[in-house]
């Protein structure tokens, strides 16, 4: 039976709640305007602010069915509500099991009729899905997509030059490198040079798409970012 995982418990594996209905909201885009006296319309300075258009939190909403007793009833209840209600936890959907949803979780609605109940559960998640295989970490193949999953490079090996693509969702991120000896990389003809151990390489933007760096030394780098998809 499929269902939603909220954090480690599914809904129906774990509270025997039946998926009806549900509602993936798209977030909203965070607009900046000026009204300027003496011009038509508005100047819009979205896109001149940051490197990428920013958006508001999204909206998730979830109604299950419960079948049984009236004691059945309020003890998933009570189970569900101590489990998550208030608390910020992933949420990911067995119909897309790539991605997951970051956000606070509540329980808003409860109804009871005859031998059946309903339970509806909100998220307020942040704008972005995220890669559950992302950059720098195990690949889970039980939940990888291959039609529309990424297989990244995720570790490489440095002897003299090297150049690689790191291929990225439509979130802008910045990359994480831990590398084994000191090194260069050099990005949108910017080099930058890179220390012996972990860290975050915030001169570097990935684009959606493909992404060309080329490192230049001798050692390993492990690269992690997680990308993120609307």
């Amino acid at each position: 039976m499929k269902g939603i995982t909220f954090g480690t418990r599914h809904s129906y594996k774990d509270f025997g709640m039946i998926l009806t209905s549900k509602s993936i909201g798209l977030p909203e885009p965070k607009l900046e305007t000026v009204d300027v006296p003496g011009r038509d319309g508005v100047l819009d300075l979205t896109d001149t602010i940051t490197d990428s258009v920013k958006y508001k939190n999204r909206k998730l909403s979830f109604v299950f069915t419960i079948k049984g007793s009236h004691t059945l009833f309020l003890k998933i209840l009570e189970d569900v509500s101590n489990y998550l209600h208030g608390c910020k936890m992933r949420v990911i959907l067995d119909d897309d099991p790539s991605f997951y949803y970051f956000g606070r979780c509540t329980v808003n609605d409860f109804k009871t009729d005859k031998r059946t109940g309903t339970i509806q559960i909100d998220v307020d998640a942040e704008p972005y899905k995220n890669e559950i295989n992302s950059a720098g970490q195990k690949c889970l193949w039980d939940s990888f997509s291959f039609r529309y999953g990424i297989i990244h490079v995720s570790e490489i090996t440095v002897n003299g030059t090297k150049t690689f693509n790191l291929v990225n969702l439509k979130k802008i991120v910045s990359p994480t490198f831990i590398c084994s000896a000191p090194m260069s990389v050099t990005f949108n003809n910017k080099v930058i040079q890179l220390h012996v151990g972990e860290q975050i390489v915030y001169d570097i933007r990935l684009q959606e798409g493909n992404n060309y760096l080329t490192f230049s030394g001798n050692g390993t780098v492990t690269i992690r970012y997680e990308g993120g998809s609307l």
